[in-house]
């Protein structure tokens, strides 16, 4: 009797592609063949500099990072609806009664401030 199990291919070094724009991958190519530049040794790979700099960056300034992302990627409704939340907090309110005040000085404002057109 042959009781062989079926062996099941693992690679080793499991991966996966990254997709970035041409600014980027220009950028980086210039660090590899900075890094290549030597009398001998082998070749730097463009994985090398990635790993090698996730390596030697400390963790504050990774979530420096991670921080200014995710600021960045708030659109303005986003950044509206949070200062919203936060002056509500701050003034003992709800959201609503601080956009309720925020409309009615910036009513207020342009009806100070606005002439009307006379042609």
């Amino acid at each position: 009797m042959d009781t062989n199990k079926s062996k099941t291919k693992t690679n080793k070094n499991e991966s996966t592609s990254i997709r970035f724009d041409k600014s980027f991958i220009k950028k980086l190519a210039k660090v590899v063949d900075k890094a290549n530049k030597k009398p001998f040794g082998k070749k730097i790979y463009a994985k090398d500099i990635l790993v090698n700099l996730f390596e030697i960056t400390s963790d504050d300034s990774i979530q420096k990072v991670v921080a200014k992302c995710q600021e960045d990627s708030l659109t303005h409704k986003d950044k509206r609806e949070l200062f919203i939340k936060q002056s509500a907090a701050k003034l003992g309110g709800s959201p609503e009664q601080v956009e309720a005040k925020m409309m009615e000085l910036m009513n207020s404002y342009l009806s100070q401030n606005t002439q009307p057109n006379s042609d």
